[in-house]
């Protein structure tokens, strides 16, 4: 049974996700009558918030377009989403804008709901490999990252189901370290208990997750930062094949177009560079060489001599189209 309070401010967030509810479904959702319901909007109302009545057999409230509304009451995981977004905002927005924003959400927050905001703020690194982003962002489960993230922070031992790339699954069990967000996905480094060795998982990809009471146990991390080792992990996923070739710029010239993941540079010369590039083709190598806008000579292979030739027929293609 509800109490009034809590089933009124439950009202509220249904009219603040949905804009527009019927009468009749906001007395079901709440087992209550539609006169009870009347109430509850009257009760709103005295609080302050600005809502609207439809009149008719279609008849129901919503929330005035274009109000200012007192404080919302969010859920955890609608929280942790806000902060998450917002976070990912000051990257190329206001910044004083977006940390204002978040203070007043975190202001109004209990305190066990601010806390897992922190956790997830604390050990989540955010790594710049590719200003190049998928296309496709997979879906997050904004309450999974926060479990997962109190676990980095309290130093607890997780398991959890990992879906690979392939479409096979197994049961992990692992010593969380810190998340990391990159090319808009999430990725959890831990130490994989089983394989005796570091591991990244995709959290898009972690199901039956179960958190336990045992405490980590202390491993020695592979690499000098977590922004050097999860680049040079996922570069080894991503790069398929590799090349080496000579472009005729500086390395400064060149280092603005060639990511960390995709390749390293080193200078011949003032005026030419030698580039060790991979990507998932030989083609995908073709194409983005070609953004260096300087002349490119292949050292090796074969196979990318012969990629620049299909790119080039494709222009060629284009050119005398319409």
């Amino acid at each position: 049974m509800w109490d009034t309070t809590s089933r009124t401010f439950e009202m509220l967030g249904m009219l603040q996700r949905n804009g527009f509810v019927a009468s009749d479904r906001l007395a079901s959702d709440l087992g209550v009558t539609t006169r009870t319901v009347r109430r509850d909007v009257a009760r709103l109302r005295d609080l302050g918030y600005p809502i609207d009545t439809r009149f008719g057999v279609d008849g129901g409230y919503s929330i005035e377009p274009g109000s200012v509304l007192p404080p919302i009451f969010l859920s955890t995981d609608e929280a942790l989403a806000c902060a998450l977004a917002l976070r990912r905002w000051t990257e190329d927005s206001d910044q004083t804008l977006a940390a204002s924003s978040l203070g007043k959400i975190l202001a109004s927050l209990p305190p066990r709901v601010r806390w897992v905001i922190d956790a997830v703020a604390k050990v989540t690194v955010d790594v710049p490999i590719d200003g190049v982003e998928p296309l496709i962002s997979p879906m997050v489960d904004v309450g999974l990252l926060g479990e997962l993230a109190r676990s980095c922070q309290l130093q607890r031992r997780v398991e959890f189901r990992h879906t690979q790339r392939n479409g096979e699954s197994r049961m992990r069990r692992v010593d969380p370290h810190a998340l990391v967000n990159t090319v808009r996905r999430w990725y959890l480094v831990a130490f994989d208990i089983d394989a005796d060795d570091w591991r990244t998982y995709r959290v898009d990809r972690i199901s039956e997750f179960a958190g336990t009471a045992m405490l980590i146990r202390a491993h020695v991390f592979p690499g000098p930062s977590i922004e050097e080792w999860i680049t040079r992990q996922l570069s080894a996923g991503w790069q398929q094949v590799t090349a080496t070739v000579r472009v005729h710029a500086s390395v400064e010239a060149v280092s603005r177009w060639v990511a960390p993941a995709w390749g390293a540079i080193e200078e011949e010369s003032p005026e030419t560079s030698i580039v060790r590039a991979g990507a998932d083709s030989y083609d995908a190598i073709a194409r983005w060489l070609l953004l260096l806008q300087a002349d490119v000579e292949v050292i090796e292979p074969d196979g990318l001599r012969d990629a620049f030739g299909r790119v080039a027929e494709q222009a060629g293609r284009a050119s005398l189209q319409g």
